[in-house]
C-alpha cells in the first residue's frame, strides 16, 4: 500500500508532545481523527490524564461525536497496551461520561456551577435558551420604546422616520437591540465622527434637482432615462413641497433620501440608460447619463454615511433598554450564553485565587474548529493555559514555552497535512502551562 504523502506529519502529531504544531489540512482528510487519537496517545503516554483534559467543540452534536469515537479509541489502543497502559485506559474509560468534552459554554456552565458566589450569580442559576433569551429582551424593549416615544433620543427619532418598505422601523431597533445583546462583552462608546448631516442633505437636493430639471429638455419625452429624470424631479417637489409652511425636515429628507436610494420598487428608474440618439438642449445622453450616476453615487454616499453617523447613537440609546434586560434576568436567576462566556471571563480574570486553581487542576486544553473561537472565548482558554497566576491579560500570554505543546490544525484547500512546528528554548513570563494548549482548526 503507497505511502500517505503527509504520514510523517500525522505521526509526529500524534506522538510528539513537545513540539508545537501549526497544521492546515481540508475537510475530510481527519483533523478530528488526529485531535482524538493525540488525546489517546497523551493518556496512554502518562503525560496527561482525561480528567486534566478539556476538548472544546463548536457544537453539542460535535461534542457527542467525539465522545463516541474517543470511547472506541480508547477501547481499541486496551488491546495492545501493557499492563500500566491499560490502567490508564481503563481509568479514562472510567471517566468518559464525566470528562470535561463539549462546548465552552457547556464548559463555562459547569465551572460557574461550582463557584456561584465567587461569580455573583444565583447558586441555582437558570439556563435560557435562544427563544427565552429572545422573549426576556423582547419584553425589555417594548418597555424603552413605550417609554421614549413620546420624546425619543436623536437615533431612535431618526429611525423612526423611516419609511417601512422592508422591515418596519420599529422592527429595525429591535433587531439592533437583538445584536447589541449578543455583544454585550464590547461595551465600549461607539466612535462617532464628524458629519455635517443638514449640510449633506441641502446639498444633495440642489444637485438632485438640477438633474431632474434635465427632463424637460428631452427631445423624447418617453425616452427612459428622461422619465427616470423625472421621477427625480417628482421626488425633489415632494420632499420639500411643505418647506414654506413648516421649514426643513432633515429627519424625513434623511428617510426619504435613503427611500430614493434603496427602494427599488418604487424607484425603479435608476438603471435606466436611454436611447444613444436622445438629446437634452446642448447636452447628450452620454454628459446627461454622466451627471445623473455622479448625483447617484453621492446619494449612495450619503446613506453610508448617514447610517454610520446613526450608529453610535442608536447604541447609545439601546443601552437603558439592554440594562433593563440584565436586571431582568437577573430577578429571574437566569443566564443566557454570552452571560456564561463574560461570568467565567471575570471569574477567572478577577479572582486570583479561583484562576490559580483552575491552571493547576487542568493540563491540556484541545479546542475543535479554532477558527470559530471569538476573542472572548479566546480570552478564557489563554487564561487558564496560563502558567503565571499573576497575568490577567490574556494578550500577555505566550503559548509556546518549553515543553508547551499546541497543535494548530485549520481547513485549507489542500489535500493532505501540512505540519509546522515551533519549539521554545526557554520559559517566559505569562506563558502557557506545559503541554497545555491544543487548537485544531
Amino acid at each position: 500500500m503507497t505511502e500517505l504523502v503527509d504520514a510523517k506529519a500525522r505521526d509526529r502529531i500524534l506522538s510528539d508532545y513537545e513540539t508545537t504544531f501549526f497544521v492546515e489540512a481540508a475537510a475530510g482528510t481527519g483533523k478530528t481523527t488526529v485531535l482524538v487519537g493525540r488525546i489517546v496517545g497523551l493518556i496512554r503516554s502518562g503525560k496527561g490524564t482525561l480528567a486534566r483534559i478539556v476538548a472544546v467543540t463548536f457544537t453539542e452534536k460535535a461534542a457527542g461525536e467525539m465522545k463516541l469515537r474517543l470511547r472506541l479509541e480508547l477501547e481499541k489502543a486496551r488491546l495492545h497496551a501493557g499492563p500500566a497502559e491499560r490502567n490508564r485506559l481503563d481509568k479514562a474509560l472510567e471517566e468518559l461520561e464525566l470528562a470535561h468534552i463539549g462546548t465552552i459554554h457547556a464548559f463555562c456552565g459547569d465551572l460557574l456551577g461550582e463557584r456561584p458566589v465567587e461569580a455573583g450569580i444565583d447558586p441555582a442559576f437558570k439556563m435560557l435558551d435562544d427563544a427565552a433569551a429572545e422573549a426576556i429582551a423582547d419584553q425589555t424593549f417594548e418597555r424603552w420604546l413605550q417609554r421614549i416615544l413620546a420624546d425619543p433620543p436623536e437615533g431612535p427619532r431618526r429611525i423612526l422616520r423611516r419609511r417601512s418598505g422592508g422591515e418596519p422601523p420599529h422592527e429595525q431597533l429591535r433587531m439592533a437591540m437583538h445584536a447589541l445583546c449578543n455583544h454585550r462583552d464590547f461595551a465600549q462608546a461607539w466612535r462617532r465622527d464628524a458629519f455635517d448631516r443638514q449640510k449633506a442633505i441641502d446639498v444633495l437636493l440642489d444637485e438632485l434637482a438640477e438633474v431632474g430639471e434635465l427632463a424637460s429638455l428631452s427631445s423624447w419625452t418617453d425616452d427612459y432615462l428622461a422619465r427616470n429624470l423625472a421621477e427625480i424631479a417628482s421626488f425633489v417637489r415632494e420632499a420639500t413641497r411643505l418647506e414654506a409652511v413648516r421649514g426643513r425636515d432633515y429627519d424625513g429628507l434623511e428617510a426619504d433620501l435613503r427611500d430614493l436610494a434603496t427602494n427599488r420598487r418604487r424607484f425603479k428608474g435608476w438603471d435606466h440608460k436611454g436611447a444613444p440618439r436622445t438629446t437634452f438642449g446642448r447636452l447628450s445622453r452620454d454628459e446627461v447619463l454622466a451627471r445623473r450616476d455622479g448625483v447617484r453615487t453621492k446619494l449612495k454616499a450619503f446613506v453610508a454615511s448617514s447610517d454610520a453617523d446613526l450608529a453610535p447613537l442608536v447604541h447609545d440609546a439601546l443601552q437603558e433598554a439592554i440594562v433593563d434586560y440584565e436586571s431582568l434576568k437577573s430577578k429571574t436567576g437566569s443566564l443566557d450564553f454570552l452571560d456564561l462566556l463574560i461570568k467565567m471571563r471575570n471569574l477567572v480574570r478577577n479572582d486570583e485565587k479561583v484562576r490559580k486553581e483552575l491552571q493547576g487542576r487542568f493540563s491540556h486544553f484541545f479546542v475543535d474548529e479554532f477558527q470559530d473561537t471569538d476573542p472572548l472565548q479566546a480570552e478564557i482558554l489563554m487564561l487558564l493555559a496560563a502558567d503565571d497566576h499573576a497575568v490577567t491579560d490574556w494578550r500577555a500570554v505566550e503559548p509556546c514555552p518549553e515543553s508547551c505543546s499546541w497543535s494548530v490544525i485549520r481547513s485549507s484547500p489542500s489535500i493532505g497535512f501540512d505540519a509546522r512546528t515551533s519549539r521554545c528554548t526557554q520559559k517566559s513570563r505569562g506563558s502557557c502551562s506545559a503541554q497545555a494548549l491544543n487548537c485544531f482548526i
